[in-house]
């Protein structure tokens, strides 16, 4: 049925894309995972965004494989849009909207992005601006949907950078980009079902990037005390010595996983009910 409006008693995620910036196979990189990944389509990668399909269709994150993640989908429509953060991997995508927004004469989407950069809808996107109404948001503010109250929470990843606590039928966190968060943050965990952080690298041997490894994401987790962890905006690479190389293979991860119940890494495509 793809992103059609849900029943009033149940809500999906749905996940778009699972990489990060670079995605899987990546058209510059002949490593391992790359050549596996063209050898076998279950192993691409989109880059990161997520689908809540209940009474409404709303997307976290609008990145440039946006199209296509919502043709093999079978998106009728989209009526919502929350924005994370100003990088092309998450917001790269919203221009592919304002052709079927017209054609089809939706309603116009509310988009909700951080307040420091919502400038850029002026400054790129103007021409969407009849399509759209946008919101400016900073943390600490609640936006009521139809299928639950969404709070917006503060990331470590870039100045205005945001992630979204949702309760609904279930309380779940979407903190993606960002290593660990504020405090603030960490404190409005309390009482998640389920958590979505990053874990861009496979393994990370330097501080700066504001990103997770996959240890560092997971030992956040559990320091948490949520039950449940799928891991997105994972590229297939490890960075070593300045050096982006091949990351774990899809064996490794599984071990992963079956050492640590409860965590999933997400896949393109993954649905989950909540």
């Amino acid at each position: 049925m793809g992103l059609q409006k849900g029943t009033a008693s149940s809500t999906e995620l749905v996940f778009l894309g699972t990489s990060g910036c670079i995605q899987v196979p990546a058209f510059f990189c002949d490593c391992a995972n790359c050549n596996a990944a063209r050898m076998d389509s279950r192993l691409r990668r989109t880059r990161a965004g997520l689908a809540v399909l209940g009474e409404e269709a709303v997307l976290i994150d609008a990145g440039p494989d946006l199209a296509v993640q919502l043709e093999r989908e079978r998106t009728k429509r989209v009526d919502r849009i929350f924005l994370t953060h100003w990088h092309a991997d998450h917001v790269a995508g919203l221009g592919e909207l304002g052709e079927p927004a017209s054609i089809c004469k939706w309603p116009r989407i509310d988009v909700y992005v951080p307040a420091d950069v919502a400038h850029h809808f002026d400054d790129e996107l103007a021409y969407l601006k009849a399509l759209l109404d946008v919101h400016p948001i900073a943390p600490g503010d609640r936006i009521a949907v139809s299928d639950g109250e969404w709070e917006v929470v503060k990331t470590n990843h870039t100045d205005h950078s945001v992630g979204f606590v949702v309760r609904g039928a279930r309380t779940w966190a979407y903190l993606v980009d960002g290593v660990v968060p504020p405090d603030e943050t960490v404190e409005r965990l309390v009482g998640c079902d389920l958590l979505i952080p990053e874990a861009t690298m496979d393994e990370l041997d330097q501080d700066n990037w504001g990103n997770f490894a996959v240890q560092q994401a997971t030992d956040f987790w559990r320091q948490t005390g949520i039950p449940e962890c799928i891991l997105t905006h994972w590229s297939g690479h490890s960075w070593r010595e300045g050096e982006l190389v091949a990351g774990w293979t899809e064996e490794r991860r599984t071990e992963f996983e079956q050492r640590h119940p409860g965590l999933t890494f997400a896949r393109d495509g993954m649905r989950i009910e909540l």
